[in-house]
């Protein structure tokens, strides 16, 4: 919590006999709690007009004392603020009773507790008025937000000219808000009912209009509709109003609500965009012949140009490639961590407020903004195997599965003049392979293929099982995916060098030659191999032999399950180290939401100094950090709490280290969802960890 003094949660202590005061000081300041002693009973009333957390009173120091000054201060309190008092009574007096009693029970918020009152008991009695206190802090932060949100909510719609309205169906009542009476033309203060609205619509649009408000009502559906009016001047405007239907206890439509918009300048604006294109177009249709003379010419040229730096230019190929290639691997890894951090905080963030939102467009906002992360992360992933700088994610995928889950992104990819036929061994158990690579394996053959074929043809791409090859004596069978095109075929003499990074048989400046050498390396760190066959004239075949998963080996994905917010607290205590500040915030909160007491820490050191305090059930952290990693910390936090359950949170790492202290099963790859998190949370607390 963030607190707007740093004295919010000090105790006032107005014991003025002996050295009470000192020693409730010490007994207290060994939690931390801080104390600010008063001498007597004004200096008391003194201090409690500055924030402080509680007050703790030996009785004896109200005896005789005005309390109308304390009684007219906590009148005055704010709404969320209920300020609590600890007392300190001996027995006589809790025996009799007497006024001092109704002194007491004036305080309102008051923790008696009757001497001798042992360390314990004190120190208890006091965290517990704190925890109150804190939560009327987080009272007063909510109140706050709120008002703040709908200050926003009022610019927003001034800022936008949006006008609020609203109509009961019941008496047809219409309510209007000022910038809606003026997008119609209206003064604040003339009438404006529905039957005004419905008589300024144009028209040729008022049907269409009372027609999307009636399905509406009979669907209880949103509405979404754009047509013209008349001001009372003559004037035509366009009104684009949206609304939504208000149903009561049993469902039944009451009012519909919904905000319009003077969207005049921007129809004004597309029909100027339309003329303008009109306008290019004709002045395209008579450049073009021109432009294909002057094209023709400078082809010529440019051609016998190419044909003399031809040569020079394959010998630097290499060269430039090589860097390209090392540029990337530093460039990858090195923004991998910081982009994976952003996608997670955009992911999560999307995932939590589809989560906790009851409103159904934002519901499709936040899975639209959450589809694009992992489209994001995906391509991350891709990258960085690309470029060597993560070790492939191997587990036990269903291949026609995968296969079947590409068909739509290779259609799009090979186009209309490329035909694609699928012929898919059924029963083909599950292989050991990354799915995210094996997607992309196949894409780039494809395309390969396709440049192939350029003046179109057929793509099969085919399941089966066969035995192991000469070079790869496992003894074992192997999956075989196998893409077949019909396309100009390689000549023997140089199909040996096709795996070889960077050599290409396309012609200059249409070809990397990585993605033959990508494949191949995907294959290899999958524990299999790439195998190609190839006549001139009749086409080409590519296999890529995969090993199967182990029996029992578990699937692609940990299972899904949906994650209810306010179940009941798990209570375990979960300690998170994170140096992004977004991230970490995220992961809290969403261990939080799953019902865990969580702990956290910015850096690697501060969450070394928590371990003893917090006495963690599990230890999440990330990798890359400043001063230390989360492969370093988790050796570091072992030898204070041995057997600790830890979880590395990371997009890019030097898995040799991570190796070294936690199982694979222990990454937590960013970024992640909230289902990903609470089960590798479950997991994590449940698995055996040797200490």
């Amino acid at each position: 919590m963030y607190l707007e003094h740093a004295d919010e949660e000090r105790i006032l202590v107005l014991a003025p006999r002996g050295r009470d005061a000192q020693v409730i000081e010490q007994v207290l300041g060994r939690d931390g709690v801080h104390c600010t002693i008063c001498v007597d009973y004004p200096a008391m009333l003194q201090e409690i007009n500055v924030p402080a957390g509680a007050a703790l009173i030996a009785e004896e120091a109200l005896h005789g004392a005005d309390m109308a000054p304390l009684a007219d201060w906590l009148s005055r309190q704010a709404s969320w603020s209920d300020f609590p008092f600890v007392v300190l009574v001996s027995q006589r007096a809790a025996q009799a009773g007497t006024a001092a009693r109704s002194v007491l029970k004036s305080l309102g918020n008051v923790v008696l507790l009757e001497r001798p009152v042992n360390a314990e008991t004190l120190r208890s009695a006091v965290a517990s008025a704190l925890r109150a206190r804190r939560r009327q802090y987080q009272a007063r932060s909510d109140l706050q937000k709120r008002i703040g949100s709908e200050e926003r909510l009022y610019i927003a719609l001034q800022a936008g000219r949006l006008g609020t309205w609203e109509l009961i169906l019941a008496n047809r009542a219409f309510y209007a808000s000022r910038t809606c009476k003026e997008n119609f033309g209206r003064e604040e203060n003339s009438g404006f009912d529905y039957a005004d609205l419905v008589a300024a619509i144009h028209p040729q649009d008022r049907e269409r209009q009372l027609r999307a408000v009636r399905n509406a009502v009979d669907t209880l559906s949103d509405f979404n509709v754009e047509y013209r009016i008349f001001w009372p001047d003559g004037s035509l405007h366009w009104m684009h109003v949206q609304g939504k239907v208000s149903c009561d206890a049993h469902g039944q439509a009451t009012k519909l609500v919904g905000v319009s918009q003077d969207v005049t300048e921007r129809r004004e604006s597309e029909w100027r965009l339309r003329e303008s294109q009109e306008a290019l177009l004709h002045l395209n249709a008579t450049l073009e012949s021109r432009i294909e003379e002057r094209t023709a010419e400078l082809a010529q040229a440019n051609d016998r140009l190419m044909r003399e730096m031809t040569e020079r230019e394959r010998a630097q190929m290499a060269l430039v490639q090589t860097q390209k290639m090392e540029a990337l691997g530093h460039l990858t890894s090195g923004i991998s961590h910081d982009f994976n951090n952003l996608l997670s905080v955009i992911q999560g963030n999307a995932e939590l407020v589809h989560l906790v939102s009851t409103d159904e467009r934002l519901q499709q906002m936040a899975t639209t903004i959450r589809k694009a992360a992992e489209q994001g992360a995906k391509l991350t992933g891709q990258l960085l195997a690309f470029s060597r700088g993560q070790r492939l994610d191997l587990k036990a995928i269903d291949l026609n599965m995968a296969l079947e889950g590409v068909k739509d992104l290779l259609a799009a990819s090979l186009g209309s003049g490329i035909r694609i036929q699928f012929e898919l061994e059924p029963g083909i158990p599950h292989v050991k392979a990354d799915l995210n690579q094996i997607e992309l394996a196949v894409l780039n053959l494809a395309i390969n293929a396709k440049d192939a074929m350029r003046d179109g043809g057929t793509v099969i791409i085919r399941t089966s099982v066969h035995p192991a090859p000469a070079d790869l004596a496992s003894g074992r069978d192997y999956a075989v995916i196998s893409l077949i095109d019909t396309g100009e075929g390689i000549n023997p003499e140089i199909i040996a060098k096709v795996f070889d990074p960077f050599f290409t048989t396309k012609p200059l400046g249409k070809g990397t030659g990585l993605g033959l050498s990508q494949v191949y390396g995907i294959a290899q760190q999958s524990g299999g191999t790439v195998k190609i066959k190839s006549e001139v004239g009749v086409g080409t075949t590519v296999e890529i032999w995969l090993p199967f998963a182990e029996c029992g080996e578990a699937a692609g994905s940990p299972p899904r399950g949906d994650i209810g917010v306010g179940s009941e607290s798990k209570r375990a205590r979960i300690l998170v180290v994170e140096d992004d500040p977004q991230v970490r915030q995220f992961i809290v909160e969403c261990l939080e939401i799953l019902g865990y007491q969580v702990v956290q820490a910015d850096h690697a050191q501060a969450g070394l100094d928590k371990l003893e305090s917090a006495r963690p059930d599990l230890l999440i952290t990330d990798f890359l950090m400043p001063g230390m990693t989360g492969a370093e910390l988790i050796g570091q936090a072992r030898k204070k709490i041995p057997g600790l359950p830890a979880i590395i949170a990371t997009g890019y790492a030097d898995m040799r280290a991570i190796d070294e202290v936690i199982d694979t099963d222990m990454i937590l790859r960013k970024p992640f969802q909230l289902n990903d998190l609470a089960y590798k949370v479950q997991h994590a607390l449940t698995a055996e960890i040797p200490t």
